[in-house]
């Protein structure tokens, strides 16, 4: 692991693979950092891709900065860390739930930068539909929320996603470690009051009428992002590529990575 200076602080990132592969980038999700693709970067560098996963900021080793932690700073995070390591090629994007949604716009403000596009039970709209997120957007009421219930429910929530998988133990750890970061509290906060998980209509038709094809993968079983909201994603970019992975939950890269890797080997095509 490295990091890296950019606009709004450090960035904590990895970049494996021949140095000569193209390029793949790897986003998160809103609450588990990067080493939510333990399982996938292998995969992908022996296949013969050069890889790049990071921390966005407020999450997992990177910088908490004092800013709006809206979707307009995690898509300048993105194009700063991209210039600075000299990746100029057009890169696939590989997004997982917030991480989706934020490839995604990623794609439709930087299209010349975007090779390929794959959405892992990508984030639709959050905010709207979930009373977590409701509550801490309340004044006062939401940072006492924040602070001694959600802190908690989001342990919980995010165990889910790796329950029963290899090193289970570990990554629970490993998401304590994060929570414990100073400005953390502060940037999930913020992250829950902004725009981030708001509606992404736009962003998606926007894919749909610049004629993007990318992969849609999307688990039965997934708790968080509704099947009403992938086939709203669907109508608005018909050329998506969609897969189910039956009795999947939200954690489809950690439960059902092997299926996950082959479907992202497959839509990437040789290296």
């Amino acid at each position: 692991m490295k990091s890296i200076q950019l606009s709004y602080g450090n960035t904590n990132y990895e970049l494996t693979g021949p140095e000569t592969g193209p390029l793949v980038v790897l986003l998160h999700g809103g609450s588990i950092p990067m080493w939510t693709w333990d399982r996938q970067v292998l995969v992908l560098a022996n296949a013969g891709f050069r890889v790049l996963r990071y921390d966005m900021y407020g999450k997992g080793k990177s910088a908490c900065p004092a800013v709006d932690y809206d979707r307009n700073l995690f898509c300048s995070q993105l194009l700063d860390l991209l210039n600075l390591l000299g990746l100029t090629e057009p890169a696939h994007l590989v997004g997982f739930s917030f991480g989706g949604a934020t490839a995604a716009n990623f794609t439709a403000h930087h299209p010349e930068k975007v090779r390929t596009l794959a959405l892992i039970s990508p984030v639709f709209y959050f905010a709207e539909a979930n009373h977590i997120v409701r509550i801490s957007r309340l004044p006062i009421l939401g940072n006492l929320f924040l602070h001694f219930v959600l802190m908690k429910k989001a342990l919980y929530r995010a165990s889910k996603l790796w329950a029963g998988t290899k090193n289970a133990e570990h990554y629970g750890d490993l998401f304590r470690e994060q929570t414990s970061q100073p400005g953390f509290e502060r940037a999930l906060l913020s992250f829950l009051r902004s725009d981030a998980l708001s509606n992404y209509s736009s962003v998606y038709e926007n894919l749909g009428v610049a004629g993007r094809k990318p992969l849609l993968v999307w688990g039965t079983n997934d708790e968080d992002i509704p099947a009403s909201h992938i086939a709203r994603i669907r109508n608005l970019v018909p050329l998506a590529d969609y897969h189910e992975l039956a009795n999947i939950g939200h954690g489809a890269v950690f439960q059902a990575s092997t299926a996950v890797n082959n479907l992202l080997l497959k839509h990437l095509g040789p290296a």
